[in-house]
């Protein structure tokens, strides 16, 4: 049995998976991004634990220990539907996820589980061979019908970003389009990357170098993945990448001092009017597109205006709503009157009303009780 060992190569792929892993609990615990982004979260856990597989085959801990086994042939099966269904539900926010999609992959796995068992491991296939299941599985487990399956499932994204893009634009219809664009892209890195290794493993001048450089590049388009879903808040509140996702801006000679007090005045009003805060995924782009102004336009009138960034001059509006309610209704849930005001966590609404009241809004309530029976 050759020997097992790390390489500084090695070493680095199981930090790489490190960094997966943990992006991965951030997507799933983020209360500031969409509700929707577990898809996304499960890819980016899937592959940090194909990655960790790859190094125990490098570093020849896999022929040691073959129990040790992470079914990184299940998880090539799930990456496309699930990437798939990310996209549907940035569109359509009620779709309601469609089990067929995962047909395929829970055969795959359960099938996966019963003959890793009975192979000890993936060890001992005489047993099995003239099995039918065992051709099923054996047929399934080539990498061909997983790739198979990504590309269809990237066919299928392309096609549905098309039917949801308007022929006529407008800013927020664009950035989507462009951000949604960018992470099909990153996808496409990945399963390309993935499918060079099986045309190139084929040719004499492979070695572990390019098997290193392939996985490098799958984790580039992954983990790329997994960080702009995650800055996705910051990049639509026009604060991250502005020259790659918008725009270029159009100048027209800087605002006189009374266009940007008359254009402060119908944002504010608008704010106050249809009170748009109270939805907890509202973006600066949402806003922008429904008074009819440029994102930077926008971000800069609520900069020098109120000396405030995006989030907190929203939540100053959730705050004067919460102080409102504390005061009229001395029995409101605290837990339910953060989530319908728009925060995204009761963590977040508590920070920032002491922020502001030096109290919590128990105590602030409770102060308003001792008034009124004083």
């Amino acid at each position: 049995m050759p020997e097992a060992s790390f390489n500084t190569w090695t070493s680095l792929f199981l930090i790489v998976s490190a960094i997966g892993s943990f992006l991965s609990i951030l997507l799933f615990t983020d209360k500031n991004g969409r509700k929707n982004n577990w898809p996304i979260a499960l890819i980016i856990l899937g592959f940090s634990l194909v990655l960790v597989q790859y190094v125990l085959i490098w570093t020849n801990y896999r022929a040691r220990y073959p129990y040790v086994y992470f079914f990184d042939n299940v998880w090539y099966f799930l990456f496309g539907p699930l990437f798939y269904i990310y996209i549907l539900k940035f569109y359509v926010k009620k779709y309601k996820v469609n089990f067929i999609h995962f047909i395929i992959p829970i055969a795959f796995g359960i099938l996966s589980i019963i003959y890793f068992i009975k192979t000890k491991g993936h060890t001992e296939f005489e047993d099995v061979k003239g099995e039918v299941l065992f051709t099923l599985y054996w047929s399934l487990k080539s990498p061909w019908v997983a790739i198979g399956i990504l590309i269809i499932y990237i066919i299928a994204s392309v096609d549905f970003i098309k039917i949801y893009t308007p022929e006529k634009e407008n800013e927020a219809t664009h950035l989507r389009t462009r951000w949604i664009r960018f992470l099909v892209l990153l996808f496409s890195l990945f399963v390309i990357a993935y499918i060079s290794y099986y045309i190139l493993v084929k040719f004499s001048f492979f070695n572990p170098l390019w098997d290193y450089a392939i996985s490098f590049t799958m984790a580039i388009g992954v983990y790329g993945i997994g960080y702009i879903v995650y800055m996705e808040p910051k990049i639509f509140n026009g604060e991250l990448y502005t020259h790659l996702f918008q725009s270029p801006k159009k100048e027209k000679g800087k605002l006189s001092a009374e266009t940007k007090e008359e254009f402060y005045n119908t944002l504010t009003q608008y704010v106050e009017t249809s009170k748009p805060y109270l939805n907890n995924e509202l973006r600066l782009i949402d806003i922008a597109t429904e008074i009819g102004l440029p994102i930077h336009i926008v971000s800069q009138l609520i900069n020098e205006k109120s000396h405030k960034n995006f989030n907190q001059f929203i939540n100053e509006y959730r705050l004067k709503d919460a102080e409102v309610l504390l005061k009229n209704n001395k029995d409101i849930s605290i837990y339910t009157m953060c989530y319908d005001l728009g925060f995204n966590s009761r963590t977040t609404f508590y920070n920032v009303f002491k922020g502001k009241y030096n109290c919590t809004p128990i105590e602030y309530r409770e102060s308003f009780k001792s008034n009124t029976l004083s």
